[in-house]
Parts: structure tokens; sequence; C-alpha cells
């Protein structure tokens, strides 16, 4: 950016007054900058920066370094005369904070066979790189940059490796000097951070998506550390609170190697109804605390038997076996509700070993199973329906009716267990009541009980499970599936129902093409319209729908259902070229064929209107239906003006504009109907003689 303009001893009106002359979204730009230049002088941020300092920088730098004159103003000049350390200090920092829990966080244990010792200087940081890229079909290059950690209070000795690479093409719009506008493109850097700790075979991976962090574990763990990942994959436990809903009891094992004399837990968390509350209770080994909470904390434990509990600790003794005057030992255990745990930061391998068999014989931790790529064709219509699906939460009958596997779905973690329903609405005597679900003597059932405390009999328990979609998570499955089908560089979600895909090559065309969905249940489709209304610039496109829909198109998009044109099972997904070509042909021709106003009725809610030398427009309502169909009448009879009164004529609304939103009126007005005088109306866009 040029700061000519600017003097170098400006004081803070003049600077004021400099930064107000600029676009808001270089402002933007610049902000997200200053933030993380202040972000690196505050607290951990400056240690996080004095420590990859004195790890990348020589003395005399560092020298310099030290005699700024302050934490603020040594950030400043890291970021300004060594970028690349002020990188490498950045993502040491977003380590760190995300290290211990964090939805961009993933962690996992490696083989038993993998070199134990690892510096920053023993990796082929450009091989690494170029694997990486491969693995995630990257086109943008990419490069790595590592640093070893030393020891601190928390962490043992470790090493970082910062993987980065351009995102997509984005764009800012800035004035020239003429007063011009003029659009400035680049790529924002995306990373993702890899920390290897040795002495815990221990691989923890930052970035904001879990294909990525996945891809990129594998990789480093095949280069770097030479697992060979056909014989022993990496392993990612997820922990789970869900069984002490029911009891703590906790049955002793029976393991050949140690004797497990005892396993009690000491003490329980809750968060009822927010998480700023806190409920704590904390007992000995040898209380009760089933006992204990019943006395004390009825209320609490009730919620928490429905909601969950926060955190559990559980201390356990045991004694090796075959060792002679062997004394018992004590391994305490703590799991939380943000999928952590104690068990992987034991630094005797004998005792993670210990830790872990214990939790997965508990049923609280399990291994994280990721769909295959044959597995993800061959559940493609699952996927598809979970995507679609308008809420976050799903019932598990819904889920059987569907034929989505569960089990399956919930090993990989792209839906998860978040309780039962209470009330449901069930017939009795001809009328719908409400009624309470209770458990039941049978553990697959519930018990039925009517609003006067009648027994209605027994339902599936399954069947009013509620799971919850891990929706960033799903939409990375589904888009990566489908980028590789469609020959698409990126992939990316852009709001709650619109991802895109970029710039696709469909036949011999290359256009815009996106993804929606719940497009059929969208509680406004309207704005979805007027949405693609606004992205006419990228010219003609596609939209695919992941459900069911009467809509054609949206703006100047024709619209395709997924289903019709993908294929998938165990040989692998296609997407059918010739059937995506021909579908947008088709849609193509809907939008350009009409050479005489029309109104397509699609059932009594929503209507395409057609105009020549605009694009269709969707029409959802009766009213603005019929207002246009007496336009279209008009137009056709040779007197294109139609009075207002008669135009609004058996409805409530006065004028045309009050059928409309304010955005949708200003995409109609003077495009599909055109104020022709002061009380009339006619079709079309503003033409020369409309006065």
């Amino acid at each position: 950016m040029d700061l000519s303009g600017l003097a170098h001893d400006a004081d803070r009106p003049a600077l004021s007054e400099y930064l107000s002359g600029l676009d808001q979204e270089i402002l933007e730009q610049m902000e997200a900058v200053s933030r993380q230049v202040v972000d690196l002088s505050d607290g951990k941020g400056a240690t996080s920066l004095n420590t990859v300092v004195t790890r990348k920088m020589y003395n005399t730098d560092i020298e310099s370094f030290e005699d700024q004159l302050d934490d603020l103003c040594r950030s400043i000049w890291v970021f300004v005369n060594f970028p690349d350390v002020f990188d490498d200090a950045r993502s040491f920092h977003t380590a760190r904070r995300y290290r211990e829990h964090g939805k961009l966080y993933s962690a996992f244990e490696v083989a038993d066979d993998v070199p134990r010792e690892v510096t920053a200087d023993e990796i082929d940081l450009d091989d690494l790189s170029e694997r990486i890229r491969a693995a995630l079909d990257l086109k943008a290059k990419t490069s790595a940059t590592a640093i070893d950690l030393l020891e601190t209070k928390t962490h043992p000795p470790s090493v970082m490796v910062a993987i980065r690479h351009g995102g997509a093409l984005s764009s800012i719009q800035d004035h020239r000097d003429d007063g011009l506008r003029t659009t400035l493109y680049f790529r924002p850097a995306n990373e993702a951070i890899l920390i290897y700790t040795p002495s815990l075979r221990r691989l923890e991976v930052c970035a904001t998506g879990y294909t990525v962090r996945e891809k990129t574990s594998r990789t480093f763990a095949e280069a770097v550390l030479g697992q060979d990942l056909s014989k022993k994959p990496l392993a990612q436990w997820n922990y789970s609170l869900e069984r002490f809903k029911k009891s703590f009891f906790l049955p002793l094992p029976d393991f050949d190697d140690v004797e497990i004399l005892s396993a009690a837990v000491t003490e329980i968390e809750m968060r009822p109804g927010n998480w700023k509350r806190r409920v704590l209770l904390q007992v000995t080994a040898d209380d009760d605390i089933e006992d204990f909470a019943e006395r004390y904390m009825t209320t609490a434990l009730a919620a928490a038997r429905v909601s969950g509990f926060s955190r559990i600790k559980v201390v356990t003794t045991y004694r090796p076996r075959g060792a002679k005057d062997a004394k018992s030992e004590t391994l305490a255990l703590w799991v939380n509700s943000i999928n952590a745990s104690n068990v992987q930061n034991a630094r005797d391998p004998n005792l993670r070993d210990l830790g872990t068999r214990l939790l997965a014989h508990w049923g609280v931790m399990e291994e994280q199973r990721l769909l295959r790529p044959e597995e993800t064709s061959r559940h493609f219509e699952s996927l598809l329906f979970l995507y679609d699906y308008p809420e976050d939460e799903v019932e598990g009958r819904i889920l059987k009716a569907a034929g989505v596997d569960i089990n399956r779905m919930q090993s990989a973690k792209l839906i998860a267990r978040k309780g039962r329903q209470q009330i449901v609405l069930v017939e009795d005597d001809d009328d719908v009541i409400e009624a309470e679900l209770e458990t039941d003597e049978r553990p697959a059932d519930l018990s039925v009980t009517g609003e006067f405390g009648e027994d209605l009999g027994t339902v599936s328990a399954s069947d009013h499970t509620v799971y919850l979609i891990d929706r960033v998570y799903l939409a990375e499955v589904v888009l990566d599936a489908l980028r590789a089908e469609l020959g698409a560089r990126s992939a990316s979600t852009e709001t709650d129902h619109i991802a895109s895909f970029g710039a696709v090559e469909i036949g011999e065309q290359r256009m815009p093409v996106y993804l929606v969905r719940s497009l059929a249940s969208h509680p406004r489709p309207e704005l979805l319209d007027l949405e693609f209304r606004r992205r006419h610039v990228g010219g003609p496109g596609l939209v695919l729908a992941t459900g069911d829909t009467k809509i054609p198109y949206l703006g100047s998009y024709a619209v395709v259902q997924l289903r019709k044109v993908v294929t998938c099972g165990d040989e692998g997904l296609v997407l059918e070229p010739e059937a995506l070509e021909q579908a947008w042909r088709l849609g193509q021709s809907l939008v350009t064929a009409s050479d005489a106003p029309m109104i397509i009725r699609h059932d009594h809610s929503f209507s395409t209107l057609q105009v020549p030398g605009q694009p269709p427009f969707n029409v959802f309502g009766e009213k603005q239906a019929i207002m246009f169909e007496r336009l279209i009448e008009a137009s056709r009879s040779g007197v294109p003006d139609v009075r207002t009164g008669t135009l609004m004529q058996g409805m409530v609304s006065k004028s045309p504009m009050l059928l409309f939103s304010s955005t949708a009126w200003k995409e109609v007005k003077d495009h599909y109907l055109t104020q022709a005088r002061p009380k009339s109306w006619r079709l079309g866009p503003a033409s020369p003689d409309v006065i």
C-alpha cells in the first residue's frame, strides 16, 4: 500500500484523516494485519514472539529486537523487517491457543516404532511441502517452515511445522487517483500447523478443516516419521461421557499384564443451562459419588442425566501382574465434554496404554474412523440427506427412514448423540395429545406416559434419540467429493445454504457452479433467488440442489437436482458430465427461450415470471402471481398500462411495492414492472416513452 502521501512525523489527527480517505475494504485488510501485530505484543502473544525470535534470528538481529521500546514496538519491528519470522510466531501462538481445545484442533497417536527424536533441521521441508500440496490437490505453491520448541511446564520438547499455501482467489475494491474504482486481486494465506512431540508420540495439528488436518497429519507421518500407514494408521481417539448419564459404576476389566484393584468416579462437573455456570462435586475414592449426588445435587444431577456432564474424573488403583512384592499404584484420569482427556499427556508409554485401555473398556473412549473414499461413495445418499436436512438436530426415526447408517455416521463423527426427546405427540382415542417419554425396564424401549399418568405403551428408544449434525465436517466431506468429480480447483462454504466451486468446465464452457442445500424447505426462497441475481456478473452458471425442488433456476443460474446427475456405489462416486451439460443447456433454454411475457405456475405459492430481455424472476406468493398475470394480460391486449386500483383489486395492499420486501422491490421495479404514470403500471423495464 502506498503511504507516500503521509508525512513521517504526522500526528494522530493527520493519520486519522489519511485513513478516513481509504476504501472500507482496504481498511478491513489493514485492521486484520493490525490485530495480528497487537496480538503478538500482549501476554502470551509476546512470549510466543520472543520464543520464535530467539530460535530463528541471529544474535545481532536479536539485539536490535530487544532494543525496541516495548512489546508493541518489537512486534511491529519484526513484522516490518522479518515477515517470515513474524508468520512463524503467529503460527506458534495460534497453535498454543488451540493445543488443548478448539474446533480447529485434532490430535493423533503415531505408531510405537517411529523415531523418537525429530528436530526441525532434520525435516526436508521442500519434500514435505510438495507431498502435502499433492495430498490436498492444491494448485498454488505450498511452503513450510519448522522450529524446535523447548520444554515448558505443560509440554515436553517438540517440533512445530507450519504449512502455508494460497487460498481461493479473492479481491478488494480500491479507488484510483482518477476517482474510478479498480479491483485488486490477492490470495489469502491458509495454513496448517503441526506439532510433533516425540516423547508422547503425539501429533497435533491446527487447521480450519478436518480434511486438511487429517491429510496433512498422514503426510507428515509418512514423509517425516516414516510410518507405514497401510499397516499402522494414525489413531485419533474421541471421548464421550454419555455412559455416565445412566450410572457412575465402573466394571473392573481383566487385563493380562495389570490387575485393576479398584476404579471410582471421584469428581463430576456440570454446566447447567450455561457454560459460565459450574456445579462441581468432589469425593474420595472410598465414597459413593452417586449417593452423594442424589442427596445433595438432586436437581442438577437430574438435569445432567439429560444434557450431560462437562467433566468426569476417575481414580484407579492397579498392580502389575507377575512382579513380586509389587505395590499398588494410582492412576487418575479425567475426560471433559470438549473431547479432551489427560490420558495422552502421561510421559510413561505404559501409563498411556493402560489409561487408553481403561477408557476404551468403559466405553468412554473410541477411535474415530474417517470415511474412506469408497465409503464416501457408498454412503453419499445419506451424506446428501444430512447435508440437505434443514435442522442441525435430527431424530433417530428420521435417519432410519432415510436409510442412514447411524452407527457409521457416529463413528466418523459426522453426527453425535445429543440426548433423547422428553415430550412427544401421540394419538389417544382419535385425539392427538402430549405424552412424556420415560425410561423403561428394557434399555431398548421408552415408556409413554399420558398427561394424567396413564400408561400408553412403549416406543423404541433409538427412534427418539436426538443426533446433532456436525455441519462443518459434513460440508468438508460432501464438498471435497464433489470438487474432485467436477474437477474444480477449490470448494468453499459461503453461507449457511450456499457453497461455491468457482469456475468449472461444463462441456466446452467454463462457468460458476454452486451447491445449494435445503432449497425446497428454505423459509425465504426469494432471498436465495435475489442472492443469485446479484451474482449475475459471473455470467450464466449452474446451481446444484442437494434435495428435491421445483425451482428451475435462481436468477440466471439453471438449477439441477444433484441426485439426477450423480451415481454412487462401491465403485466410486461418478458425476455424469453429459447429464450435467444437458441439464445446464436445458435450464439456459428456459432462461433465454421466451419471446413473449408469461408466468409459469408451479404451485399455489411459487411461480416463474418470464419477460423478454430479462432473466427469469421467481415469484413467491399468490398475490404477486395474480398481479403479474394481470399485467401480462394487459400487455397482450395492446393496452399495457393498468391503473393501480385495477391492478390491486381484491388485495389488502394498495400498491405493488407493498407485496415485496425492500430488497426484492429494487430488483422488480423498472425491470419487471414500471410505473407508467403516477397511478398506472405496465409490464417490463422502463422505456423512453414512459413519463
